[in-house]
């Protein structure tokens, strides 16, 4: 596993930051490519190339979720 790291800066309301080359060239990200940011339960995110396949499958996890919210607490104790 190899560690990557850019830097965050402002711009307007926002902050951005640059994707490192090596990831573009991993993931094929071509400019002005939608990016997904998924959380991953561990306080981080995945960063992944926009799919609708992914984005469907998503939405579908979150309704699940908010549904049977109870129940998976309840589960939980």
């Amino acid at each position: 596993m190899s560690t990557l790291s850019s830097t965050t800066r402002a711009q307007g309301a926002s902050i951005v930051t640059t994707v490192p080359a090596e990831v573009v060239r991993r993931l094929g990200i071509p400019p002005g490519q939608r990016l997904d940011w998924i959380e991953d339960g561990l306080g981080g995110f995945r960063v992944v190339p926009h799919s609708e396949d992914l984005a469907e499958v998503t939405r579908a996890h979150e309704e699940i979720i908010a549904e049977y919210d109870g129940v998976f607490r309840r589960l939980a104790k």
